[in-house]
């Protein structure tokens, strides 16, 4: 449920650090949210705005997880999904190259 004038975002008590710049390309620093209540974890490019939802490893999720948990109130604990969605992730790692036997 949202209050008039607050939004979801708001609705959370957030930690807020600043994240190796090294991987964020051309958009300079990051910085990460993880929210003091619910532990939904968030990165953000504050040249833009863009904000993501991650996993405890800074792995961006889905784009479906994030656009959900950004537009839920804080639950003022996990999602009963939440342990499923940070499975979800955005970019499936590479599988290692298996040697070729003759």
């Amino acid at each position: 449920m949202q209050v008039a004038g607050r939004t979801a975002w708001d609705s959370h008590d957030f930690k807020v650090k600043t994240l190796d710049g090294s991987m964020s390309g051309a958009g300079g620093t990051r910085l990460g949210f993880t929210c003091r209540n619910c532990g939904r974890k968030f990165s953000q490019t504050p040249v833009n705005r863009r904000t993501w939802a991650v996993n405890d490893q800074g792995t961006a999720l889905e784009d479906a997880v994030t656009d959900r948990w950004l537009a839920e109130d804080c639950l003022h604990r996990a999602g009963a999904t939440d342990e499923d969605d940070r499975k979800r992730l955005a970019h499936k790692p590479l599988e290692p190259e298996r040697s070729l036997k003759s």
